[in-house]
């Protein structure tokens, strides 16, 4: 409907009250993100009715530079565009100039006036959400009725009241409280063909917008809002319209979700007993959508569910909580406190969406920069148990399709069928493919996600499956055998062969990690700046390595009651402390390594690769060799003796800088087999092939068992 003929009125006085301490805490100080000041003009459009708004912005792009010296713009603009009901002049000055008015207590009331969309603003300071990263705002927006004036020519010409203004965060921020009056702009009591607001921002402080995909991805996730009548869009300002990237809609936040894991949410009015649902819509029973408190009812709608893949980014970590469309908060676990069963795949995996309308109608439980919800109210707290029992819930309903999950994915992984095959291959083994396949579907079952990106972790795995099969099916082919009258010949035949191949699977996984640990020493030995104490720690956990015959022997009580008292008596004698190894301390490298083999006590003196003994090292040899002999004769030390009755050294070093006299002395404790001396390069090469030949035997020996 137009008023023909009308005069407009005349153009008011925009007055904006204001304190420096609302416009500093609340909108300088609160927002300074790009994405978070544009998601409160979206959310000022939307309950303006608008049924499109457009975002155009330099995407990817910083929006000033700094140096250490100052911030300086670089000329861009950002434009927010919408169709809403816009606004006149006098509801320019009667709302958008009034700071901290309560939209939903005035006369505009809760909902918006043509779509009834609860509307989303609440404290009314979103609007100077900008002056977080800019300092300019300049608002053109048209509204109200439209009229039918005559111009100065005489000409009638129809359309919409425009109010135009400029706002200046350094006019505004003034040390006390007074009245501000913006610029007037150009268009300011113009016509406009239709309503609507446009929001342009510059002179921008140091801040960066998000690329296209990430802006969209943003606003998709701050707004959870699917409606015929919405629709935001997004247009790259540093692209021509040509260009495929220069336009983008944006679209619902999509997480795909793990198969069966879904609980959906449907409270019916303020019915919420026993509205859960799970993916094939049959309810679940014991969960409510939401909770009651005080005698009322305060409903939850949506879903939560397992994530197909692990969390990519912030923006889908967790069950997005939202309030009339808008995001509130977003947890992972509801303030649960860490610790508990199943926790890694619940902070990995667990995401949602969550409506709660409720969260700021009575009382506001959220806080103003909407990055969480006052969980300490007493409200907020009911909320907060209820989605503690949310998490139990679905941690319990997820286990299978989680175990499913990792299973599938080890498999992928390991490549296990393939390998399972390669490993037996005879037609007849087809028991043994079956029991490694179960094994390994066992351990792919209870490994963490995360465990699976360490391929090192997934082939010990896949070889600890590889390694059991035999065993298994040994073990059932025994229990089978053992419940017959007569075992036929054929069946014992099967047994025996079956136990070759475990003997060999067992003794080639040993196999294959010792060489793993040579190739470890390997790689020290060639390294710059390799301690002794790595060495040292290695042959204490690893003295394979001096002879592949040697095993730890750290549970022996008696050979640690030896070392502690060996020790001691060094002490007494040389009043030095000896350090034997194993050791605490890592930077410190030990006087020497013990071990044991067949009742002898080994001495393992070890150097650094390319080292050469000198005559003080050799010196200390011969107090090893010297005391050890006295220590082991002692009458009081006999208990030793019977377990331990004669002792070896052994120097693991590259070369000699000896006088000759000690040359003398080193070849004759060589002579009386009381030293044996080893270079790095020959004990690895020796130790190597003695395992390598090994493996390759028992690959060779297993595929024989096998084509029998």
């Amino acid at each position: 409907m137009t008023d023909k003929g009308q005069a407009l009125p005349p153009k008011p006085k925009y007055v904006m009250t204001i304190s420096r301490l609302t416009v500093d805490k609340l909108g300088v100080k609160l927002y300074d993100k790009v994405s978070a000041v544009i998601a409160e003009l979206v959310s000022n459009s939307y309950d303006a009715d608008a049924n499109k708004v457009t975002i155009k912005a330099p995407m990817g792009e910083y929006l000033a530079t700094r140096t250490q010296k100052a911030v300086k713009d670089k000329g861009f603009s950002i434009e927010v565009i919408d169709d809403g009901c816009g606004m006149t002049p006098e509801e320019v000055n009667k709302y958008y100039l009034r700071v901290g008015a309560e939209r939903r207590k005035d006369e505009r009331g809760d909902v918006s006036k043509k779509y009834s969309r609860k509307v989303m603003g609440n404290k009314g300071v979103g609007k100077l959400a900008p002056f977080g990263i800019c300092h300019q705002i300049e608002v053109i927006t048209a509204g109200g009725k439209r009229v039918t004036v005559e111009d100065s020519k005489g000409r009638q010409t129809s359309g919409y009241p425009v109010a135009h203004i400029i706002l200046e965060r350094k006019e505004i921020l003034q040390d006390q409280d007074f009245n501000y009056e913006p610029k007037i702009g150009e268009f300011d009591g113009t016509l406009a063909k239709g309503t609507g607001t446009t929001v342009i921002l510059k002179d921008f402080e140091f801040r960066k917008v998000p690329t296209m995909e990430e802006f969209s991805r943003q606003l998709a996730q701050r707004f959870g809002i699917e409606s015929h009548n919405w629709q935001i869009e997004l247009i790259d300002g540093v692209k021509t319209e040509d260009d495929p990237e220069y336009r983008t809609t944006v679209g619902k936040f999509e997480v795909k979700t793990m198969d069966n894991t879904d609980i959906v949410f449907k409270p019916n009015a303020n019915d919420i007993k026993d509205r859960a649902f799970d993916s094939a819509n049959r309810k679940i029973e014991g969960l409510d959508a939401g909770f009651f408190y005080e005698n009322k009812a305060y409903p939850v709608s949506g879903w939560i569910a397992y994530a197909k893949d692990p969390y990519k980014d912030d923006l889908m970590a967790g069950v997005r909580i939202y309030c009339r469309g808008k995001i509130a908060a977003q947890t992972s676990i509801f303030n649960r406190k860490a610790g508990f069963t199943g926790e890694h795949d619940v902070r990995s995996y667990l995401v949602g969406e969550l409506h709660a309308d409720w969260l700021d109608e009575t009382e506001d439980l959220i806080q103003t920069d909407r990055r969480d919800i006052l969980w300490s109210h007493e409200l907020g707290h009911e909320f907060e148990v209820w989605g503690q029992s949310l998490i139990r819930k679905i941690g319990t309903r997820s286990r299978d399709p989680m175990k499913k999950k990792t299973w599938d994915r080890f498999r992928e992984l390991a490549n296990l069928d393939e390998r399972v095959k390669k490993a037996f291959p005879a037609k007849e083994q087809s028991e043994l493919r079956e029991n490694a396949i179960e094994v390994a579907k066992w351990v792919g079952q209870t490994i963490r996600a995360d465990e699976l990106e360490d391929e090192e972790k997934v082939e010990k795995f896949v070889q600890l499956s590889l390694m059991l099969a035999p065993v298994i099916t040994l073990d059932e082919m025994l229990r089978s055998a053992g419940t017959e009258a007569d075992s036929p010949l054929e069946a014992v035949t099967d047994v025996l062969k079956t136990a070759r191949i475990a003997e060999l699977a067992s003794f080639g996984r040993i196999a294959e990690d010792r060489i793993r640990v040579i190739e470890r020493v390997e790689k020290l030995k060639d390294a710059k700046g390799t301690l002794e104490s790595a060495f040292q720690t290695l042959i204490t956990t690893s003295p394979w390595l001096v002879d592949p015959q040697w095993s730890p022997i750290t549970a022996n009580q008696a050979f640690t009651t030896l070392q502690r008292e060996f020790a001691k008596f060094y002490k007494a004698k040389t009043k030095t402390t000896l350090d034997l190894g194993p050791f605490s301390d890592d930077s410190k490298r030990a006087d020497f390594v013990m071990s044991t083999q067949d009742g002898a006590v080994q001495i393992i003196e070890i150097k650094k690769p390319k080292h050469k003994l000198d005559d003080e090292e050799f010196e200390r040899i011969i107090t090893y060799r010297d005391l050890m002999q006295e220590f082991l004769t002692a009458e009081k030390n006999k208990d030793f003796v019977k377990l331990f009755p004669d002792f070896h050294i052994t120097l693991v070093c590259d070369g000699l800088k000896l006088k000759p006299a000690y040359q003398e002395g080193f070849k004759s404790l060589i002579k009386d087999k009381r030293l044996t001396h080893i270079s790095w390069e020959s004990f690895l090469l020796k130790t190597r092939k003695m395992h390598q030949s090994f493996l390759d035997e028992a690959d060779k020996l297993k595929k024989v068992a096998l084509a029998k």
